[in-house]
């Protein structure tokens, strides 16, 4: 099976400047994190329910969490600064 490479696509490719370069520019911080973070949850979240393309889901989800990575290493931010409280995310699943 051939392997798509979902960062080289070419509707990707056609613009010289990529709406995710767009938006790392011109988001703050904290709401790229959020974007990339909220993309990486939708594409693991769903892909275990998709007969066609679940794996291209799970390539997209390891693109976006890369590009998270290096986001968090260029932003100097090593731990969850964000201010949510640990003890808030464990009980977020009960509310």
């Amino acid at each position: 099976m051939e392997h798509k490479d979902v960062k080289h696509q070419e509707h990707y490719t056609a613009q010289s400047v990529q709406a995710i370069e767009y938006m790392e520019i011109t988001m703050t911080a904290e709401q790229y994190e959020g974007y990339l973070l909220g993309n990486i949850i939708k594409y693991t979240s769903r892909y275990r329910h998709k007969h066609k393309n679940a794996l291209d889901d799970l390539r997209k989800a390891k693109v976006y969490m890369g590009w998270l990575v290096d986001h968090v290493a260029d932003t100097g931010k090593d731990g969850n600064d964000s201010g949510n409280n640990s003890n808030e995310w464990k009980g977020a699943h009960h509310r």
